[in-house]
């Protein structure tokens, strides 16, 4: 897969100029509209959270507890996205009964709404993976539903990170360049006592040079990273490789970052050594939902984890532990 991974050297005041370095047109409208219903989600997190929903009590096609939440944020992009915008339209509850097509140029894919089971204490955020007929990644956008809403966006015009404060968008940063790191955090998704060897050899590491802040939700944790320089993980397949970890790899390689999933057969895959998205293939519910692990963040600490040479044994479900 080939990629820029060049950082930026343009820079823009205004949300729209960065808009207007966007060469195609389609992409630039795509991107417009979907920053704008991104801050529709965020009345709906309100609502939820005042009103007398709660969980659904089903089970998603990603096998995780449902909330009303996902589905309502789901079902406000399929209704309000243009169907002119976008050829298909898929996410984290798309199942075969509401896969949703169109007539424009790129594939959508979303985690509309991520970390909406700790919507109650923590604030959540959004994914979305632009890519287009070949499977190539053009933009990926991150939400984030704090006090303001925040918004990091990657294309080939470069990054920009900016905030939408009530009434306006306003740009945070235009350029950004996370390695070395530089007083890091990290954070590692699962159990310490779960890890095998190589997981604790890198944990054990990284917590010599960085401070601990996890926070269970993937684009608030990954804010840290971008705020505070450091490196990520969930060592795991439990995060959607489709509408998550590839939109993470993407705006890595734009901001001086290195990331990596890893395959169930305990393989750490590049941006720029995975191969391209089947696009054909992203209605088949399995290959759209598949799970890996991942390790992003910092050069000099991701570097740490890929210079580790014995991971074929870094991950087993417990009972093939247990067998061992």
């Amino acid at each position: 897969m080939s990629y820029c991974l060049l950082m930026t050297e343009k820079h823009y005041s205004t949300f729209e100029e960065y808009l207007n370095n966007i060469e195609s047109n389609s992409l630039r409208d795509l991107i417009s509209e979907l920053v704008q219903l991104s801050l529709e989600v965020k009345e709906q997190i309100l609502s939820f959270m005042t009103g007398d929903s709660d969980y659904s009590g089903s089970i998603n096609v990603s096998g995780d507890e449902q909330l009303s939440l996902d589905v309502a944020s789901h079902e406000l992009f399929l209704q309000k996205l243009p169907k002119n915008l976008y050829y298909l339209l898929l996410g984290e509850e798309t199942t075969p009964e509401n896969i949703t097509e169109g007539t424009g140029e790129y594939i959508v894919l979303g985690d509309f709404i991520d970390g909406s089971s700790i919507v109650r204490s923590r604030g959540p955020g959004g994914i979305v993976n632009i890519i287009d007929k070949s499977g190539k990644i053009q933009a990926a956008l991150t939400t984030s539903y704090i006090v303001f809403t925040r918004f990091d966006l990657a294309t080939e015009a470069g990054y920009i990170q900016f905030i939408h404060d009530g009434s306006n968008f306003r740009v945070l940063k235009d350029n950004l360049n996370i390695s070395p790191s530089k007083k890091p955090v990290y954070g590692f998704g699962g159990s310490y006592d779960q890890y095998s060897k190589p997981q604790k050899q890198f944990t054990d590491g990284v917590s010599k040079k960085a401070k601990l802040r996890y926070g269970g939700c993937l684009v608030q944790d990954m804010n840290n990273i971008f705020d505070k320089t450091g490196v990520f993980g969930y060592f795991a397949p439990k995060l959607r490789l489709v509408y998550e970890i590839l939109p993470y790899l993407y705006i890595l390689s734009k901001i001086g970052g290195k990331g990596c999933y890893i395959t169930k057969e305990n393989k750490s895959v590049t941006l720029t050594e995975a191969p391209l998205l089947d696009v054909d293939k992203l209605t088949d519910m399995e290959y759209l939902h598949r799970k890996v692990g991942f390790v992003g963040g910092s050069k000099d600490l991701v570097y740490i984890w890929l210079d580790i040479t014995s991971i074929e044994n870094s991950y087993l479900p417990p009972e093939e532990k247990e067998e061992n």
